[in-house]
């Protein structure tokens, strides 16, 4: 049997697969089922009427509308190319190197490049689905308002297809030339270096537009130019993202007919080619690499060993054996957060996201200052607040519902390990729901005094949306943890299809709709800035804000306390199925 017609049976029972559980899905559940359409359908039309707008303002700046709305295009896909190559080379990791269904699959007779294209597809598949659900409201906004016609969509529709290809062929060759001749350590030197060079260069940036802002002051032109320079990378005719960005923008002109077959035939082409190199490399490498990450893994297993037989377990040293912490909560529930530690640190594909979405919070926190120039009025300079906190609040529900949903489905087989033991299930519960939310409370907390301090808002005002914050990492960190015990999966070690469940699903458009709730009565509560332009030092004492203040807090003990209470339902009933 030839590679293709291996690929072929993979994929046809896979799909019988996939169509079996959801047509029993949609019957058994029906509340799932309504619950994700309604969200599906709510969310295209939200996001065309905001992306509609967006463009329309953009649109109406004078002299430099179209074209920076044509830039916003190449910015946007640019991002979208490099979310894709990252989330296909964390996905195709996990399913190629740290998923049994691989050793179980190369015992049977198929190909060892069958088996890579296979899990490549399968990832591509996987992080392209949400990502092209992203963008097809964006471009149907960008049709619209560019009034384009039916064969605009047909063609977009072929470049997209080829672009979603050539940038998940990119982050799978990635990965395997990193577990191929990379070790852990270099990996880790080579991350390390490369976020000091970004650190660099964006400290550098942005003291050079300090020095310029200083000598010229900010002007609307001189702030429009900086904006382009710092999007210049977006625009590189090098970067595949500016092909289809510019293949877009040359087909939404009126008074081009056909376009430009440039970009259309780089994309083509380079798809075609990267197929064939990810085709070759899965041939000469994969198991190859594959060997070698099971060689390590034992040999860091053994090593681990003598570390903890000697003593010198760095990881320990950074995590060491927590006397105090056992004197305050126990020693079972100290060596339980022990354990969620070390598991989060020797998972890369963890640390990693958590690193990189509040390193980049940080970074903007951080440049803020430069907008305080510009915010002379309160009423901007508190809107630009609430935005900020608003930005905040969604990264952190983007990573609760990532990270903290599944810890208790990750437990999986094990969880008659932890019943058997001398903490009940509500304990471990309760100690995962304070862990997180300590870990992830302290860190937007931080983001957001550096923000305030930033925007100059005065240490009374930063405590004012640091508490918000704290508020919310509260809420959404009991949300998660009580759907995780509620709705969990205990057969699937995959973080990402733990989360891309119903359970997972509806955590997070409850945190979407938390969030909304409570930025809606945080704006109502300090609506004299808004209403009046000015701000009041008393806000606090007068009787609307009293009432605000019980409503958040209501709000905020409401979902905090109700996913808890179901939850400790739920385990008594693990608890008798376990001790049974």
């Amino acid at each position: 049997m030839s590679d293709f017609r291996q690929w072929l049976l993979l994929f046809r029972i896979h799909w019988r697969m996939l169509r079996v559980k959801a047509l029993a899905a949609a019957t058994r559940s029906r509340l799932m089922s309504s619950t994700i359409a309604l969200f599906l359908v709510g969310y295209l039309g939200a996001s065309y009427w905001l992306f509609s707008a967006g463009l329309r303002y953009v649109a109406t700046l004078p002299a430099a509308g179209s074209l920076l709305g044509d830039r916003l295009i190449h910015v946007l896909f640019f991002c979208f190319f490099l979310m894709l190559a990252f989330s296909v080379a964390v996905t195709s990791y996990i399913s190629l190197y740290r998923s049994r269904d691989t050793r179980w699959l190369l015992s049977l007779p198929l190909s060892h490049r069958t088996l890579f294209l296979w899990k490549c597809f399968e990832a591509a598949a996987f992080s392209s689905w949400g990502l092209a659900f992203i963008i097809a409201p964006l471009l149907i906004a960008f049709a619209r308002l560019r009034d384009v016609g039916p064969l605009f969509f047909l063609k977009t529709t072929a470049a997209l297809v080829l672009f979603l290809v050539l940038a998940s062929a990119l982050g799978a060759i990635l990965l395997l030339t990193a577990a191929r001749w990379l070790n852990r350590r270099q990996i880790f030197f080579a991350v390390s270096a490369a976020g000091l060079l970004f650190l660099a260069s964006a400290i550098r940036a942005g003291w050079e537009d300090h020095l310029i802002v200083e000598d010229t002051g900010l002007g609307s032109a001189l702030t429009f130019q900086r904006v382009l320079h710092h999007t210049g990378i977006a625009v590189n005719r090098a970067v595949p993202s500016t092909w289809i960005a510019g293949s877009i923008v040359d087909w939404s002109r009126p008074f081009r007919h056909g376009g430009s077959l440039l970009y259309p035939t780089l994309l083509l082409s380079n798809a075609l080619f990267s197929i064939l190199l990810l085709t070759h490399s899965g041939e000469r490498w994969f198991y190859r690499s594959w060997n070698l990450s099971i060689q390590h893994s034992a040999v860091s297993a053994l090593q681990r060993d003598q570390s903890r037989r000697s003593g010198r377990d760095h990881l320990l040293r950074l995590y060491p054996r927590p006397s105090w912490l056992a004197r305050l909560i126990g020693r079972p529930l100290a060596a339980v957060a022990r354990k969620d530690f070390l598991t989060f640190v020797r998972e890369p594909a963890q640390w990693v996201q958590f690193s990189l979405v509040f390193g980049l919070l940080a970074l903007y926190a951080s440049g803020l200052r430069k907008m305080n120039g510009d915010l002379g009025q309160p009423r901007d300079l508190y809107l630009v607040a609430f935005l900020n906190l608003s930005v905040c609040a969604l990264a952190l529900s983007t990573l609760t519902t990532r990270f903290v949903f599944p810890q208790f489905s990750l437990e999986g087989r094990r969880l008659w390990i932890l019943a058997m033991s001398p903490l009940r299930l509500p304990a471990i519960v309760l100690q995962k729901f304070v862990t997180s939310t300590l870990s992830s409370g302290i860190v937007v907390i931080a983001i957001l005094f550096i923000g305030g301090y930033n925007l100059r808002l005065g240490f009374q005002d930063s405590l004012f949306f640091a508490a918000s914050i704290a508020l919310l990492a509260v809420g959404l960190n009991s949300l998660a943890v009580g759907l995780g015990v509620l709705f969990p999966n205990l057969r699937e070690s995959n973080t990402a299809k733990i989360v891309s469940g119903f359970g997972g699903t509806l955590c997070l458009v409850g945190s979407f709709i938390y969030i909304l709730t409570f930025v809606l009565i945080l704006a109502w509560l300090r609506w004299e800035v808004f209403q009046n332009n000015r701000v009041d030092p008393d806000w606090f004492r007068e009787t609307r804000s009293l009432w605000g203040l019980a409503a958040l807090l209501s709000l905020t003990a409401i979902v905090t306390a109700l996913p808890l209470i179901f939850s400790q339902k739920k385990l008594k009933r693990l608890e008798i199925l376990t001790n049974s």
